[in-house]
């Protein structure tokens, strides 16, 4: 075997675009292994509990990002117990004496406290970026912490995590002369927000595309923070519907006025309950846009929210609650041809979304890649449809409110529907199964899912003989997430690996 130079092969691993690649290229031989090693800055973790923090950090020791989960869903439930749930607590101790040039922390799931938070503004004279979703354990003080200490700070975002702030003034805390902000997302934060604070900081940031505000934000105080701002790229905004004086629709007319000159945003999330005015009044930005979330959107009707998916006919980025139903699925198919992403998440309140949306949607946007779909009922005949459809669809996520659910007009199960999936789209790599299914399923996925990379199964099946065909036919894989099965062998998944 010819052995290249270590200037060659530095210049190799540095090109790699992904992890997934590093660490294949990391297993040529110790040189490409050591280059790797002392050159990887970026590293994800999407199970804390996989790998200890001591392992971890001696294998890349000049870590510039690092991304923690606590990894939950079929296979790993939600934790809840504080002496058990991933805590943050040992790899600060790590980071600490190791990683003095971290830049960049990402937890989502985690333990984290205020002395954390504190040891992070302190420690890390370079620090750049913390993010932190659906994590617990520390107050406004830890937060406060970094936003007095981190002057270099471009990244600030705080989202699912329960912080209350009493005082309406710990963005007091930002130096006045701090101006490095280039995302702010402060959606969880509850309490009173002092709007003189938020619209200095904001202003002084001319940096500043993303911005996500909570719901204690008025319309006055939207309305004047993007007179300050145009820049904005990425507008996330919650329920606005208070302090708005004796003329409750002057608020409303200002917005609009100071969307004029907002031709930047692209990307549009609604936290909490909008109220409608506030959905016409996004009328005027609808064709910039291509990413919308309204996921949270949980009062606003759904008549309301499909008459808002209809004006933006550039979309291809697309969450919502299957309030809309399936005329709103067919309204989306209708209005929005360059749709790549659409995400149809469960709703409580109603039927939702059934195979009539599934069939409108793969037949009216072409380009779709990426699709996660609750729904009340399935048919074979629109998974298949689909499969014909869109063949270079990525990803598929079939989620059915009872996840033994036969097809509802043949009482068959969903064999040959998700076989055509697998076999027609080629590119698949995420794939999630729910309805009822037999072993015959699982030997369509082993023999057609050759790039599958993450399989999640709702109701697994007849026997552990299904799963070894995945295990044996599908060479890419990287996580399975079983609901249930009887005697699975542990080696069946040990080749099963976390990332990097």
């Amino acid at each position: 075997m010819v052995h290249l130079p270590e200037i060659v092969v530095s210049i190799i691993i540095n090109n790699l675009t992904t992890n997934h690649d590093r660490n294949s290229a990391s297993l040529v031989n110790k040189l490409w292994y050591t280059v790797d090693r002392y050159s990887r800055h970026t590293v994800y973790i999407s199970n804390c509990y996989a790998i200890s923090p001591i392992t971890a950090i001696n294998r890349f020791p000049n870590l510039r990002s690092l991304t923690l989960k606590v990894k939950h869903g079929i296979t790993y439930p939600r934790i809840d117990s504080d002496d058990r749930v991933g805590s943050f607590d040992p790899w600060m101790e790590i980071l600490s004496n190791s990683c003095q040039l971290l830049e960049q922390i990402r937890l989502k799931r985690m333990k984290v406290s205020d002395q954390n938070l504190g040891s992070i503004a302190i420690r890390f004279q370079n620090f750049k970026s913390l993010i932190l979703s659906s994590c617990f354990g520390f107050t406004i003080s830890g937060l406060s912490a970094i936003a007095s200490n981190c002057s270099k700070l471009e990244q600030f975002e705080v989202e699912g995590c329960d912080v209350t702030d009493n005082t309406g003034r710990w963005l007091n805390s930002f130096p006045e002369n701090f101006n490095s902000l280039i995302s702010l997302n402060i959606s969880c934060i509850k309490g009173v927000m002092n709007a003189a604070d938020l619209v200095r900081l904001v202003a002084r940031c001319s940096n500043l595309r993303t911005l996500s505000l909570s719901k204690s934000v008025s319309v006055n105080t939207v309305t004047k923070i993007l007179i300050k701002s145009p820049q904005i790229v990425h507008l996330g905004i919650g329920s606005t519907i208070h302090n708005l004086g004796l003329d409750v629709l002057l608020p409303y007319s200002l917005l609009s006025l100071a969307l004029i000159k907002c031709q930047l945003i692209q990307s549009l999330t609604f936290f909490y309950p909008i109220p409608t005015k506030i959905l016409h009044v996004m009328y005027r930005i609808c064709p910039n846009l291509v990413y919308v979330n309204m996921r949270f959107c949980t009062v606003t009707q759904g008549k309301e929210q499909v008459n808002f998916i209809k004006k933006c006919t550039n979309l291809r980025h697309l969450s919502v609650r299957g309030c809309i139903g399936d005329e709103g699925v067919e309204i989306v198919s209708n209005s929005c041809k360059h749709l790549e992403e659409f995400r149809v998440y469960r709703e409580t309140t109603g039927n939702g979304v059934t195979e009539v949306g599934l069939n409108a949607i793969s037949t009216g946007c072409k380009k779709l890649k990426f699709l996660t779909y609750f729904c009340s009922r399935m048919t074979n005949a629109a998974l298949m449809t689909f499969a014909n459809k869109l063949p270079n669809a990525t990803c598929f996520k079939l989620i059915m409110s009872t996840p033994n659910e036969p097809d509802h007009t043949t009482l068959q199960p969903f064999d040959h529907g998700y076989g055509a999936i697998v076999q027609s789209c080629k590119e698949l790599k995420k794939l999630t199964l729910s309805g009822l299914l037999t072993n015959n399923v699982f030997i369509y996925i082993g023999m057609y899912g050759e790039r599958l990379q993450v399989v999640t199964v709702l109701n697994g099946g007849e026997s552990d003989e299904g799963l070894e065909y995945v295990y044996n036919g599908c060479k890419n894989l990287r996580k399975m997430e079983i609901s249930k099965y009887s005697n699975l062998h542990d080696e069946l998944l040990s080749n099963i690996i976390y990332e990097y």
